[in-house]
Parts: structure tokens; C-alpha cells; sequence
């Protein structure tokens, strides 16, 4: 009985072959998108979840709140602040430090073994409580000597096999050159598995704090931003309260700094706002995470809705088909179940091709996402289930509705007029097809603010300009080359301009006290963000000085202040006043530059103070080079030659200004681009969903049709007629979308300190282009039915 059914099914999807293909490829697009979209959110919300007892770690956030800067919050803290922390909490079950060993523990490093050297970039110093509380794979070595020692290290499999090929590597010896003449040599105390991709921490070796560090100036000090910390906590019941706690406690050390304990599980996702978050392995904003969820559903039941809705259309041709099977003896429960068996069918060949989807276009979404995600991932036993669960659900989902709608037909009207229900419309498929484009319109509007969001800060001028300026980061032992380096690049080929600087552009700020004379005559100390800069810095990047004079070749101790800090101070000509930075001499300001964008637009412009000193290689940390636009892969290997014959090392980073940017942005291009790619198939799934709809409403005018033909109509007026209630439909959706659209863009673009204002010819454009696709879409169905011959239509009358 059972093949009977199967057999039917397989015979009824060949006679409708066009309505089957559309309606098993638009489930399977729906299915596809919602599980790639599924893999993607699971992957990210899985970072950190191997640790053991992850819910009682938790990162120790600095929330900075210096005289005269805004407040923010920093995902290091001082070297002595756990052990201090530690010591007066009794909560605090153990403590681990990460701080990268470069530039302030180790000025550069480069591991030498037996003529091998590496670079290393990726080397933390840490406590030995890291084995304990990130759990690492130990892979040789006893895990009670991770880092015990001093001058012993821990290397990841792939680093130790880049040093030592396949032989094992316990208890050698390397050699760290961390100057050009300072060497050192560590024993591999351990060996640990790489750290998995789903860890918000990406290191490769792992060397202790050296017991002079710690007793340093730096390392005393509890205001100094350097490393995360992490803390293992006895009790997690009441979080804010523990915060209170350890805030007082640090209040005896610094008033400036609060402290604040973010969840391990939530580094990852929640810390788009949180600065100095370098070890966070392609950290996302974890609001998009949610969109994605909501439009992964969306998309979903937009296919569901369409599978009905094309269902119910090939349904409505079946008339005779269901009478003669009711009068020769089927019960209500056979039919029910041969249009179940038939949605199970079409539902299992949608699953099939949604699976080749997936296979098809994940590398896609992985080079989109900047992810690794496999395919292997999609046959996991949990995603067996879920597809288990999307087979069932799915066919009861899409099947209840024609069910019913078939098996309630009357057998004399069906076998009358070959097609069931007697009326023309539906309001339930109406509503459906309402809810499908009103979803479309919102991704619409939504993908036209983001669009227009991320040019505006593309185009917004920054107060200076970064066109064709690459960036090549310095440690300490190139910073101390720095004059020759720039004087050699210079005379390369198509190298225009070079200066060097301390801050990142588009990054983070670094906080410094400033001491200044108030009008009043009152001393006063504020912190703002500092820059050290070449002395022709101001010219390179077309900054506009606003009063004073730049920087003179020789003067030390001469600033330059941004407007926003000139506001501060108070004074109404600034220029030749006192200022200095806390510990250096006294020093005076000679210009004011216009306020320039230096942070990311997320944020307001906040104070800044430039210097020229040139004697602090420490604050030298990035050269600038701007090349012309001739020949630029040629000037790049001539630079690179020139940088490594200076640096006598082969490796050669650098970054054009615009790509960085480009990384700052790239949560808002990651939204922007899953907002337009889903939008795009919810707009195709939609407009199958209408066309079905089409196709019904044109099989149940038939007569009508045909009988406004035979007494005069043109086609134009029969276009005109069919297509006026759909429109009406597209346009209540549009009516429907427009202001939540409005509402959730708004509260998004609350995220930038400089934004667009949503123009209402965004939204108009918008439903405009949803009711032009829309109509291309009715019209298909509208004039082939305008062009059929009456005399067919009316000849069964």
C-alpha cells in the first residue's frame, strides 16, 4: 500500500515537472541558507567552550576613568594587579596571565635552532596556572611543569615541528635572540596541541614572566595597560557583586581604574566595544549574531510559506483526480495521507539538494566570513538530528495547510469543474504571501542603510589622507634603525613620502598624563591619547593646522595638540603655552591641527597631544611609506629588499591603510554582505511565492477571463486586472516593513558616532523596487493568461 502512495507521488511530481522543480529548489534554498547560516552562528558561539568549567572564568576588563578622557574599557590590566587581587579575595581561586612578550616584556624575538630562525610573532608570557585553566592539549612534558621554570618554554605542535621536523622536542634547547645581541637559551618544557580554531587565544609558544620584568617599573605597575588576565572564580552566583569587591580593592592602588569581569564564553562575541583586544582571534559583533538567527528563521519560513503556497496551486488542478479516488472508496484519511506522503517526498528531495547546496557554496561562505568551516561539519551527529528534525517538521509544516484544503473538497464540484474551491481568493495564502515580501522589503531597506552606512564612512573625510600609504610595524631593534631605515627607503623608486608614528590609525588611542597650566593659573593633570610622530607627520597625511606650526627638525619636547584637547585646556590661543607629558621634561605647545579622526568612526574624536620625540624607540612603533600609483608591486619589492637588507630578517609585513580599514569595518561588511546575499534569495523565494499564487488565481478565473476576452478586453486590461490585487499586497507589505525596518536600522546606526540619517527616499526606493519586482513577476502569469484563447477556457463550460 505503502509504494502505492510513493508511486503516486513520484508520478504526480513528473506531470507537474516546472511546479515541482520551482518548489523543491525553493525549499532547498531555504533549507540550505538557514543551515549554513546555523553552522556559521553555532561556530562562533562555540569559541572557548573546551575549557573545563568555562561558566567560572571570566576576563579581567579595565574600566578607565582618567581626568579629562571619555571613560572606556581595555581588555589588559597592569602585570601586578591579579597577584594583588588574588591576595585580598578569598573568591579568586587562581589566577592566569597572557601577555604578549613583544615589545614591552622582550623588545623583538626570533627562535634560533641549529641554523633554523624563526620569527616569533605569536609568543605570551604567562603563569603556570595556564595549563590548569585553558586545559591545553599536553602533547610531551608533564602538565606540572608548564612554564614553571625560568627559561623554559612551551611550543604548539605546528611551531615545533617548524623547528625540530617530526623528532621530539622535550627537553631542548633553543635559542631566543631578543635583541641583536642579546641571546638566551630555553628549555622546551612542553609540547601542546595547537590551540583549537574555536579559542579566542592563537598562541604558538608560551615562555614565564622573567623575575626582572616583574620587579621592573612596568612590571610594578598597577596603571599600565599590558596583558589579559583571567580568573577562576569560587562563585559565580553573584557577578556584580565580586566586581564591586575588587574594584575597592584596587581603589587603594589607583582611584582612575574600576574593573569589570567579562565570561570567557562571551570574549569572543562581546567585545566589539572593548579596546586593547589584540589576543582575540577574529572577534565578531555579537548583535549580528542575532540578526543572522532572525533572518536564518525568516528565510526559512519564507520557503515553507512558498512550498505551501506552490502546493496549494498544483492542488487546485486535482480536482478530478480527488473525486474519482473518493468515489470509488478512499476515505478522508487516505487522501490526508497521499498529500503527506507527497510533502515528505518533495520535502526529502529538497533536503538532498539543499545538502549539494551547502557542500556547493561553503567555501564561499567561508571566504565571505573569513572562517573554516567544513563540510565534514554538516554529517555530525547533532546536524543528523537537525536534519532529522527539518525532514519531519517541515512536512507537517507544509502539509497540514493542502491537506486540509485538498481533502475538503466536494466530489460533484470537483468532477464539474476539474479543480477544487469554489471561490477565487484565499485569505490565508494572501497573508502569507503579504508576510514573505514584507520580510524582502525589511532585508532591502535594511541592506540600502548599511550600504549607504559603510560609504559614508568610506567617503567621510578623516581630517587627513591615508591614499596609497602603506603601514610596516616596528619592534624595538628596527625602531633604533629608524633613521637609516627611512633614509634608505626614501630613495626608492616611487616612494613619495615616509614618516613614522605610535598609534595605530583606526585603532586604538594610547593613554598617557599630560600636566598643563589652566588659564586660572591652576595646575592640572589630565590623560588623553598621545601620538609620537616623524617631524614632517602633519604634512603626510594633509593634516590642516588650524594655528601654530608644525614640528622643526632637532626641537624635542614640542607638541601639538588636536582642537578637541585645545577646547579642554581653555585657553583661547593655546600656542606657546606650557604642557609636557607626565615624567618627561616641561615642553610647550607650538600649533593646533584640525580634528582628525584617528580611532574608528564607532567613536567621538577625543583629546590627542603629538610629539616628536625621537629618542623613545618604544614609541616608534609603525612606519609609514606612501608610494605612488606607477608600478606599485615593483616599489613594494624594492622596499622590501631595502627593509630586509636593515633588518637581517626575511620577513616583511606590511598593510596599505585602506585594507586596514577595511578590517576595522568588517563586521558591518560581513552583515552587509549575508543582508544582501539572504535578502536577494528571500526575494526570489518570495517571488516564487507570488508567481504561485499567480498561477492559482489565474486557473480559478479562467472563465472569467475568457469571457472579458470574448466581450472586448485587451490584454493590457487583463494584465491590468490580474495584477492590481497582488500589487495591493506587495504594496500593504511594503506599508508593514517601512517602519520596522526603520525602527531596528535606527537603533543599529545608534552604534556609530558619526552616521547617516535614514532619508525617506531609502525606504521609498526601496518598496519601489519590491513592487517593480513584484510586477515582473505577476505579469508572467498575467499575460499569458491575457493571451490564451477563450474559446478554450470556455469550452468545458
Amino acid at each position: 500500500m505503502l509504494k502505492i502512495y510513493f508511486k503516486t507521488a513520484y508520478r504526480n511530481l513528473l506531470k507537474n515537472k516546472a511546479y515541482a522543480f520551482v518548489n523543491i529548489l525553493g525549499l532547498a534554498v531555504g533549507i540550505a541558507a538557514c543551515v549554513l547560516i546555523g553552522l556559521f552562528v553555532n561556530n562562533e558561539r562555540s569559541f572557548d567552550n573546551f575549557v573545563p568549567n568555562a561558566d567560572k572564568v571570566y576576563r579581567l576588563n579595565e574600566y578607565m576613568h582618567y581626568d579629562g578622557t571619555a571613560p572606556s574599557t581595555a581588555a589588559i590590566v597592569g602585570p601586578p594587579v591579579a597577584p594583588f587581587l588574588k591576595a585580598n579575595n578569598n573568591e579568586i581561586d587562581s589566577y592566569t596571565r597572557v601577555f604578549p612578550a613583544i615589545p614591552l616584556v622582550y623588545p623583538s624575538v626570533t627562535m634560533e635552532y641549529q641554523g633554523k630562525k624563526i620569527k616569533a610573532d605569536k609568543l605570551a608570557c604567562t603563569d603556570t596556572s595556564f595549563a590548569s585553566m585553558f586545559n591545553p592539549v599536553i602533547i610531551e612534558g608533564e602538565r606540572n611543569k608548564f612554564t614553571r621554570d625560568q627559561n623554559t618554554i612551551v611550543l604548539t605542535a605546528s611551531l615545533a615541528r617548524k623547528l625540530f621536523g617530526n623528532s621530539p622536542a622535550l627537553n631542548k634547547t633553543i635559542q631566543l635572540r631578543t635583541a641583536d645581541t642579546t641571546v638566551m637559551s630555553f628549555t622546551v618544557s612542553n609540547v601542546i596541541a595547537d590551540m583549537p580554531k574555536n579559542s579566542h587565544l592563537q598562541i604558538e609558544a608560551m615562555v614565564p614572566f622573567p623575575k626582572e620584568f616583574l620587579n621592573s617599573f612596568l612590571g610594578t605597575n598597577y596603571n599600565v595597560l599590558m596583558g589579559a588576565t583571567y580568573l577562576r572564580i569560587s562563585n559565580n552566583k553573584n557577578i556584580s557583586l565580586l566586581e564591586s569587591r575588587v574594584t575597592k580593592i584596587i581603589h587603594a592602588k589607583s582611584k582612575f581604574i574600576d574593573f569589570t569581569l567579562q565570561p570567557l564564553n562571551r570574549i569572543h562575541t562581546g567585545s566589539i566595544n572593548i579596546s586593547y583586544d589584540e589576543l582575540n582571534y577574529k572577534k565578531i559583533d555579537g548583535k549580528y549574531l542575532n540578526i543572522f538567527i532572525v533572518i536564518a528563521i525568516a528565510v526559512f519560513l519564507i520557503a515553507c510559506v512558498n512550498f505551501v503556497n506552490l502546493t496549494t496551486a498544483i492542488a487546485g488542478y486535482r480536482g478530478k483526480e480527488v473525486a474519482v479516488k473518493k468515489i470509488v472508496g478512499a476515505r478522508h484519511f487516505h487522501v490526508v495521507f497521499q498529500v503527506f506522503i507527497e510533502t515528505f517526498f518533495s520535502v526529502l528531495l529538497s533536503l538532498i539538494s539543499a545538502l549539494l547546496l551547502i557542500t556547493i557554496f561553503l567555501p564561499l561562505l567561508n571566504k565571505l566570513l573569513d572562517r573554516e568551516l567544513t563540510s565534514e561539519s554538516i554529517y555530525h551527529g547533532v546536524m543528523v538530528v537537525v536534519f532529522a528534525g527539518i525532514l519531519i517538521g517541515t512536512t507537517l509544516l507544509a502539509g497540514i495547510y493542502p491537506a486540509w484544503f485538498i481533502s475538503r473538497a466536494n466530489t460533484g464540484e470537483a468532477l464539474k469543474t476539474k479543480v477544487l474551491l469554489g471561490g477565487s481568493k484565499s485569505s490565508l495564502r494572501n497573508v502569507l504571501v503579504t508576510g514573505q515580501f514584507a520580510i524582502a522589503v525589511i532585508f532591502m531597506i535594511s541592506l540600502m542603510v548599511i550600504l549607504k552606512q559603510l560609504k559614508y564612512m568610506q567617503q567621510r573625510d578623516l581630517g587627513y589622507s591615508y591614499s596609497q600609504v602603506i603601514k610596516l610595524p616596528m619592534d624595538l631593534q628596527l625602531a633604533k634603525k629608524m633613521p637609516v631605515l627611512k633614509a634608505e627607503i626614501a630613495k626608492v623608486k616611487g616612494v613619495k613620502d615616509i614618516t613614522n608614528g605610535f598609534m595605530e590609525m583606526g585603532g586604538n588611542g594610547s593613554l598617557f598624563g599630560i600636566d598643563f597650566i589652566a588659564p586660572n593659573g591652576e595646575a592640572k593633570k589630565i590623560t588623553v591619547n598621545m601620538e609620537n610622530a616623524g617631524i614632517n607627520y602633519i604634512s603626510f597625511f594633509d593634516m590642516k593646522m588650524i594655528a601654530g606650526r608644525t614640528f622643526s627638525k632637532g626641537q624635542q619636547n614640542e607638541y601639538i595638540i588636536n582642537q578637541t584637547l585645545a577646547k579642554q585646556i581653555g585657553y583661547a590661543d593655546p600656542v606657546g603655552k606650557p604642557i609636557n607629558i607626565t615624567s618627561l621634561p616641561p615642553g610647550r605647545i607650538i600649533g593646533v591641527v584640525k580634528d582628525f579622526n584617528y580611532s574608528s568612526l564607532h567613536k567621538t574624536i577625543e583629546p590627542l597631544i603629538i610629539g616628536s620625540m625621537d629618542y623613545i624607540p618604544y614609541w616608534q612603533t609603525n612606519l609609514y611609506v606612501k608610494v605612488s600609483g606607477t608600478d606599485v608591486s615593483q616599489t613594494l619589492r624594492e622596499i622590501q629588499k631595502t627593509f630586509n637588507g636593515i633588518s637581517g630578517d626575511n620577513k616583511f609585513d606590511y598593510q596599505f591603510i585602506d585594507d586596514h580599514f577595511n578590517e576595522v569595518y568588517h563586521s558591518e561588511r560581513q552583515a552587509g554582505s549575508m543582508i544582501a546575499i539572504i535578502g536577494g534569495l528571500a526575494m526570489l523565494i518570495s517571488c516564487l511565492g507570488l508567481l504561485s499564487l499567480a498561477a492559482f488565481v489565474v486557473l480559478r478565473r479562467k472563465k472569467e477571463i475568457g469571457i472579458r476576452k470574448v466581450l472586448g478586453a485587451s490584454v493590457t486590461n487583463i494584465t491590468a486586472l490580474l495584477s492590481k490585487e497582488f500589487l495591493i499586497l506587495v504594496f500593504i507589505a511594503f506599508v508593514i516593513a517601512s517602519p520596522v525596518a526603520y525602527y531596528f536600522m535606527n537603533k543599529w546606526l545608534q552604534g556609530f558616532a558619526y552616521r547617516i540619517n535614514i532619508q525617506w527616499w531609502v525606504i521609498a526606493g526601496a518598496g519601489g523596487a519590491a513592487i517593480v519586482i513584484a510586477f515582473i513577476t505577476i505579469s508572467f502569469q498575467s499575460i499569458k493568461a491575457a493571451l490564451a484563447n477563450p474559446v478554450k477556457s470556455l469550452r468545458s463550460e
